[in-house]
């Protein structure tokens, strides 16, 4: 574990400070260890509980035996489906991110501290995209799909009404990585943090063109899960 989270360092991941990694012995656990974590997360939400189920209910196969992977995927849907609140609550989480717009159609950036007036692609941006396809993949049932752009695009096969909309949210996800992306190979750094004087006028408003299909499904979120009610 400690050798992965050294190369994706390496390659422009950031050491999570609040250790959510594979290196922390905190998460080194067997499955029966996982299956108990998992369940009490879902039947007794927390905040503490819904962010860290919404890290790690994103996990992925990558080698061993793969029968332990679907068996804590099969814990996950149970919970869920036991639990119309657990989603509402995962729903208020993700609307509660941060704006990345001002009344005014100006972006939202860092007051204070080392990245004081930068833009937050991520926890502006990304996360909000990254949340809600994860919140309706679970709501679906859908099994082994964890990348957001999937996730969307499965979305707009199972829901034809809302298809524009799901496809949108994908285009959109896929502009926001490239401009981190870049972001990260001019500056040297994660790119999670944009200075907007770097950016041309065509390059802001491309930006600015990724919140509308957020706003939207932000009301998707709020209808289906009745979370106005819970805000």
């Amino acid at each position: 574990a400690n050798e992965i989270t050294k190369g994706l360092h390496a390659i422009g991941y950031e050491y999570c400070p609040a250790e959510m990694m594979a290196s922390n012995p905190r998460w080194c656990m067997s499955l029966s260890k996982w299956e108990e974590q998992f369940r009490y997360w879902m039947g007794t939400p927390t905040e503490e509980g819904t962010l860290l189920s919404s890290i790690f209910f994103d996990f992925q196969y990558i080698f061993g035996d793969a029968s332990m992977a679907d068996r804590l995927s099969e814990v996950v849907f149970e919970g869920v489906n036991k639990s119309n609140r657990f989603l509402s609550l995962l729903g208020v989480s993700a609307l509660q991110k941060p704006s990345p717009l001002g009344f005014f159609k100006q972006f939202l950036v860092e007051q204070n501290g080392e990245h004081k007036d930068t833009f937050d692609i991520k926890i502006r941006a990304m996360m909000f995209l990254i949340d809600a396809a994860r919140i309706l993949t679970l709501y679906h049932n859908i099994k082994g799909v964890n990348n957001t752009v999937l996730r969307f695009d499965k979305l707009a096969e199972i829901e034809p009404n809302n298809k524009e909309l799901f496809e949108s949210c994908a285009k959109a996800f896929k502009v926001l990585v490239k401009f981190r992306t870049r972001q990260g190979l001019l500056h040297q750094d994660s790119g999670r943090f944009i200075k907007l004087n770097t950016l041309s006028k065509k390059d802001k408003l491309r930006l600015k063109r990724c919140f509308k299909p957020m706003r939207d499904i932000q009301e998707l979120l709020r209808v289906r899960f009745q979370l106005k009610n819970l805000m």
